[in-house]
């Protein structure tokens, strides 16, 4: 059931990859196809896949062979750690930025962005790349070449959906920029199997920031929020933010904005509880959390004691000598704040053992669904336990089953069906969320007698 390579696939371009729904939307094969023969598209269920003009397309196969969603190049399978989970780290840090305007507009800590301020500052770097939320109807976020502060910060916030963040390599590579890419996991994953395609482009990275990622949600859950703050009929162009912490504080509710001056907050536990009806199927199947192929990953601070919780701090995993250099200027020039603490803490908050075992799930659902696996199962697998995929299979099929809907509005009236059902759910289950909380403090009490 898993890929070999790229025999196995009839046509030397990423349309299998696309119907076997193992495309991560990072835009490596626009960045790398010749014939500009790829464009992106979105799907009915908000997936964001690569499209192929086929009198274009040359049939290089070059596309097929970056493809992160199948395959890992060869350099990058020889230095995968005795633990894909958790990866190495040399170092390990909790803190923020110390520039006032960076850490307030920033979702936790602001380290990434003092970072690339920073290097911007220093010379180190020319430009950055990483990504931009548009004002639009409805708002998309899209990749961007930073190469200003004001730009980096206008840059600062996850956007929690698949953004082909890649394909601005094309723009990179006919120059001689200095870049820092900033990314996740799936996308670090491109943009390696790349530089190992195309030697020039490992001179002009000059440092990889990974950012920590459980899954993304596709484009429909932008939709969807706008859906449940009622602007769907609205025609006017929208910011959406997931997290904004200038509205309730950390960790930060949906903001949305109008360009009429229009504003809307949605709470923080709307956008956790709709993540299952929007994930992507791919993510499911996807071991590397903790982007362990970065030079520094920087994530928020879950489980970890004594941190700012009101503002917001980040983490920081200083896995490279390249990665602790630059993390080390930034101290030492104070653009950082930043204590040292060990990485174990921040696996045990990462919920690290259980990404184990929801990735070994999941993947076992998958092949029994039919689907093909990426070339690198094998490997991950000695690092997991055998796991029951029954509990894992609704969850795919509910995923895999976002484009069935006949169009977006029928999909965004069927996910606010679900997450009414689940609100019901919740209070069906809350009397006895009571009782087993009054039965625990009754048995403890006994048991100090």
């Amino acid at each position: 059931m898993i890929i070999n390579n790229i025999k196995m696939i009839e046509k030397q371009n990423v349309t299998q990859v696309v119907n076997q729904k193992l495309c991560n939307s990072c835009g490596s094969c626009f960045a790398v196809c010749k014939a500009k023969a790829i464009e992106f598209k979105e799907t009915v269920g908000g997936y964001y896949f690569p499209s192929i003009d086929n009198e274009v397309c040359a049939d290089c196969g070059l596309c097929l062979s970056v493809c992160p969603g199948i395959n890992l190049a060869k350099g990058l399978m020889e230095r995968m750690p005795d633990d894909p989970f958790a990866g190495e780290a040399l170092k390990a840090f909790v803190g923020k930025a110390t520039d006032k305007k960076i850490y307030e507009n920033s979702q936790s800590g602001g380290i990434v962005s003092a970072l690339l301020v920073h290097s911007l500052e220093t010379g180190l770097a020319d430009a950055t790349v990483t990504v931009h939320m548009n004002w639009d109807n409805p708002p998309r976020p899209r990749a961007i070449l930073a190469k200003s502060i004001n730009e980096v910060i206008m840059a600062q916030k996850s956007k929690y959906c698949p953004v082909p963040v890649l394909s601005i390599l094309r723009d990179v590579l006919i120059s001689e920029q200095k870049i820092i890419f900033v990314g996740t996991s799936c996308q670090v994953h491109g943009l390696l199997n790349i530089m190992e395609k195309i030697p020039k482009l490992r001179t002009q990275i000059v440092l990889i920031i990974g950012l920590v990622c459980e899954r993304v949600m596709t484009y429909a859950a932008l939709d969807f929020l706008i859906y449940r703050a009622r602007l769907s009929n609205n025609n006017d162009k929208k910011l959406l933010q997931f997290r904004d912490k200038s509205c309730g504080g950390y960790p930060g509710n949906v903001h949305i904005q109008t360009i009429n001056g229009k504003s809307i907050i949605l709470p923080y536990k709307l956008r956790m509880r709709i993540k299952d009806l929007f994930t992507p199927a791919c993510c499911r199947i996807c071991f590397d959390k903790m982007n362990i192929f970065s030079d520094i990953t920087v994530g928020d601070p879950w489980g970890i004691s004594n941190v700012d919780r009101s503002k917001g701090e980040s983490i920081a995993v200083i896995r490279t000598s390249r990665g602790f250099g630059v993390f080390l200027q930034a101290l030492e020039n104070n653009k950082i704040l930043a204590r040292e603490l060990s990485y174990e803490n921040i696996l045990a908050g990462q919920n690290i053992e259980t990404k184990r075992k929801e990735w070994h799930g999941f993947s076992d659902a998958w092949m029994r669904l039919g689907y093909h696996l990426p070339d690198y199962y094998r490997r991950v697998q000695r690092e997991t336990k055998n796991y029951e995929a029954g509990l894992y299979l609704d969850k795919i099929k509910y995923s895999l089953s976002l484009d069935e809907h006949p169009t977006r509005e029928e999909l965004l009236r069927f996910s606010n069906n679900q997450l009414l059902k689940q609100n019901l759910r919740r209070l069906y289950l809350l009397p006895f969320s009571y009782a087993k909380r009054f039965i625990y403090k009754a048995y403890n009490k006994i048991l100090k007698r």
